[in-house]
């Protein structure tokens, strides 16, 4: 049994921030007040962190006509870091969303878990890929997400697919604690062996990552041209960044691919731009990039797993240097001037053999966190046969 497909806008409401002259200024921000949202502060785990978040006062609140939150609305990020999304509960009283996010407010039609699960689904992100224009800074907008198509079962199989899949989710996010625990074992590691990258207590010669390799920053073939997609090459967009990527939601044809950017394997892929930025990955194999990502391919003196695991466990080398403007971006000619130490072949060898036994643990935790359990069940689901 196959479900029927409906527009994302005949199930849901769609509200905006309100983008006109009342929107906040830089001189009306406070430290204080009632919260008003962005990207940075939804969380990979669906909910709202306000620690660190922008305040507007009361009266601000009152000006703005259009894009204040409901208990149970769902915020949905439309630049940057496209389908991040995260859940209004109590802890959120009042607030107001910046112009990155939309709300999305769903009917009596379709339950809020079920709508959930459909949105952290491949299923939704093919239709962002769709639906993204490859700028510079990837965006959507609020009549794209209307177009979005989404199976709708009747209400009562809703909350019976809702019920699995969130088990299945609660299973998937147990095993990236498990993955955590490993990263923060290996990072105490790498500081006995090799110390700090930032503060470099060993005294290791420091070098640019201009002067260590080649960096590159990746490009989006034209969506509209279907010949540059299908079969090929991996096209890595930052959701596909976690440990070895040698997949990814779309690929790029040879042609697609001499229009976007193309790393060797080993590369190190870093995410430059929006709230994952600084999230990485290593290249399994030749892949194609978006341009939210920046792409380093090691010269002689850096092997690739220690250069690629100076990034993944110290992630603030690129967070920091980023500029701060309504999304943090690290262009890059900035990014090429980030230092790291060089040590000698032989302790980067020495560290990569433990990192990679350490790492075959996480990799037999991280091939159950995606597709065998959540993905393959709901792919099942949204297309009925679950």
């Amino acid at each position: 049994m196959s479900w029927p497909l409906v527009k994302l806008g005949a199930v849901c409401k769609l509200v905006n921030g309100d983008r006109g002259t009342n929107y906040p200024s830089k001189d009306s921000v406070l430290s204080h007040g009632i919260p008003f949202i962005n990207a940075g502060n939804l969380t990979e785990e669906h909910s709202i962190v306000c620690s660190g978040a922008n305040y507007i006062s009361e009266e601000r609140y009152d000006l703005l006509s259009n894009g204040k939150v409901q208990y149970g609305d769902i915020l949905f990020c439309l630049r940057g870091s496209l389908g991040k999304f995260a859940v209004v509960d109590s802890s959120v009283p009042k607030g107001a969303i910046a112009s990155s996010l939309v709300i999305i407010r769903p009917d009596k039609s379709i339950c809020e878990n079920y709508l959930k699960n459909y949105l952290r689904s491949t299923l939704c992100a093919r239709e962002i890929s769709r639906f993204e224009n490859g700028a510079a800074q990837p965006n959507l907008s609020a009549k794209d997400l209307r177009e979005f198509e989404i199976p709708l079962p009747p209400l009562p199989e809703q909350k019976r697919i809702a019920t699995i899949l969130d088990k299945a989710d609660a299973i998937r996010r147990k095993r990236q604690q498990a993955i955590q625990l490993a990263d923060d074992f290996l990072r105490a590691v790498f500081l006995d062996m090799l110390g700090d990258p930032v503060t470099n207590p060993k005294g290791w010669p420091k070098k640019s990552l201009k002067l260590l390799g080649k960096s590159a920053t990746g490009r989006t073939p034209p969506s509209e041209k279907a010949d540059m997609w299908g079969e090929g090459l991996p096209f890595v967009t930052p959701g596909d960044l976690s440990g070895r990527v040698d997949s990814s939601v779309r690929e790029v044809t040879q042609e697609g691919a001499e229009h976007s950017k193309v790393c060797r394997t080993g590369s190190l892929l870093v995410c430059c731009i929006g709230a994952t930025i600084g999230k990485v990955g290593i290249a399994g194999c030749p892949v194609a990039f978006n341009q939210q990502i920046n792409a380093q391919e090691w010269g002689a003196e850096i092997l690739d797993v220690y250069g690629y695991f100076v990034f993944k466990l110290f992630p603030d080398l690129v967070r920091e240097r980023a500029i701060q403007t309504t999304l943090p971006i690290l262009k890059k000619s900035l990014f090429d001037e980030i230092e790291i130490p060089v040590p000698t072949k032989g302790i980067q060898e020495k560290f990569a053999v433990l990192a990679q036994k350490i790492s075959s643990f996480s990799a037999r935790h991280e091939s159950g966190v995606e597709m065998p359990i959540f993905e393959s069940l709901s792919q099942l689901a949204f297309s009925g046969q679950l």
